[in-house]
């Protein structure tokens, strides 16, 4: 099983680039979805202390909605989308006016109707971000079905730092960000999406080694 302690800096740029790559599936796909321009930073792929997890995306305790979900195969990929709490109703009105051409109030909406649209719209950013992997594997995993969830960053996180704890104190991490442009609205009104790639040792050996750089 691959140590995460071992992976030196071809293994993290090879990882930076499949995020590199499933941002832009992902970002053409949430462009499409919400129909205005989607860009994306630079992705990172970086070695984690799972006792600093909490604290690498933003400040711990700050509100955040996360879609989990995961591929069906034998040897999972993780995928989360973070976006904070006070994005979520933004990003799910754009969702409603795309999708039915009509403005809705999301705050008189049920809990239950809002995290269906943010679980959808999770759906297909980490549908298309697999995709991705999929290519690289030459395999064809479908996506589980996303779930949702409200709470602290730190608390979200929290899930992550345990699947690593399993294996060692070191969690690789990537961190490819959405800004999403409503329209008609200025740069700084931008909206962020976070997605987070964080497989296990087994899924990450089998990739590296598809890749052909493992033993780089």
């Amino acid at each position: 099983m691959l140590d995460l302690n071992s992976m030196n800096k071809i293994h993290l740029d090879a990882i930076r680039e499949i995020g590199n790559i499933g941002a832009g599936n992902a970002a053409t796909a949430l462009s499409a979805l919400l129909g205005c321009p989607v860009e994306i930073d630079i992705p990172k792929a970086e070695l984690v202390s799972i006792y600093e997890l909490d604290s690498y995306y933003d400040d711990p305790d700050s509100s955040y909605a996360a879609v989990f979900a995961a591929s069906d195969s034998e040897e999972p990929f993780n995928f989360m989308l973070l976006v904070r709490e006070d994005a979520v109703s933004k990003l799910v009105s754009m969702l409603v006016s795309k999708q039915f051409g009509m403005q809705m109030d999301v705050s008189t909406m049920p809990q239950d109707m809002i995290d269906s649209a943010l679980g959808e719209i999770g759906n297909i950013l980490l549908g298309s971000f697999l995709n991705s992997v999929n290519s690289l594997l030459g395999v064809t995993s479908g996506i589980t079905t996303p779930s949702v969830t409200h709470d602290m960053l730190a608390s979200i996180l929290s899930v992550v730092s345990a699947m690593f704890g399993q294996y060692g104190d070191i969690a690789l991490v990537t961190k490819s960000n959405l800004n999403v442009m409503p329209e008609n609205q200025a740069e700084s009104d931008s909206l962020d999406a976070n997605i987070l790639l964080a497989s296990e040792p087994q899924a990450l050996e089998t990739l590296l080694r598809k890749l052909g750089v493992l033993d780089m």
